[in-house]
């Protein structure tokens, strides 16, 4: 039972991470630079096959068991497509 509960604690702590950071960010969160801390990072993609390749790097990380906090998000005004992902596998530091 303990260890139910920790799994529930420490889940629910990584998946409020992103939210913080994208509440503090606004809604201009798709004119930010990719970054990535730790398990949690945000990709974006633009130009002509933004949207495809999204889609696909997002099909990619499903597979890899990786936990979709925002899915591909177009900003018209920029054509940036973006998402949030927690990859609990993939450890980073990058700003």
């Amino acid at each position: 039972m303990k260890r139910t509960s920790r799994r529930i604690a420490v889940s629910t702590g990584l998946m409020t991470l992103p939210i913080a950071a994208g509440a503090m960010m606004g809604v201009a969160t798709a004119s930010a630079d990719e970054w990535h801390y730790g398990p949690v990072y945000r990709a974006e993609q633009s130009g002509e096959g933004g949207q495809y390749f999204c889609n696909k790097a997002l099909s990619l990380e499903k597979a890899s068991q990786s936990y979709i906090v925002v899915p591909c998000t177009n900003v018209a005004g920029t054509d940036v497509w973006y998402r949030i992902v927690v990859n609990p596998y993939n450890w980073g530091w990058k700003g």
